[in-house]
């Protein structure tokens, strides 16, 4: 258990997202295809709300609306193709899914939001132990852990 970083992947996110968008008779637009390079671009352990993706759009000089960017976001989840977290207050953020990074849960400061990533296993093993008793398939396991980080434990005992 503990911290780790992901490996860099060689995998061709955009073929992928082709292909699954294909099954539905959809396409991938340069608006979804500029989703998928800023998530893909982002570094290990962070993760991005759709606000924030939406003003990196915008940085970038793209012409498009909040609404398209959740559009786009709640159909890459529904593909699988991503995976969606509420790790701080109700808020919502996205990051590539299984079999693009590795499978990891997080550590989520309930005082400050930050996140840390770590691997464990056995969650993984429990999870899909869990889910095949029940008769499921297991598509995804999440953990997140609430707790304070050592920044704010002091801040508090202050």
């Amino acid at each position: 258990m503990g911290n780790y970083s992901r490996q860099p992947h060689s995998v061709a996110y955009s073929e992928v997202l082709r292909a699954l968008l294909n099954k539905r008779g959809l396409r991938i637009t340069s608006q979804r295809q500029k989703i998928l390079d800023i998530l893909k671009d982002i570094p290990a352990g962070e993760h991005l709300s759709a606000e924030e993706i939406y003003q990196n759009l915008l940085e970038q000089g793209e012409n498009v609306g909040i609404s398209t960017v959740y559009r786009a976001l709640h159909l890459m989840v529904d593909l699988g193709f991503l995976r969606e977290l509420g790790l701080a207050e109700g808020k919502r953020y996205y990051e590539l899914n299984q079999p693009f990074t590795e499978q990891h849960h997080h550590l989520v400061c309930i005082q400050c939001g930050s996140v840390q990533e770590f691997q464990e296993d056995l969650i993984t093993q429990i999870g899909t132990q869990e889910a095949e008793e029940r008769g499921f398939s297991l598509m995804n396991c999440q953990f997140s852990v609430l707790a304070l980080c050592p920044v704010c434990q002091v801040e508090l005992d202050n």
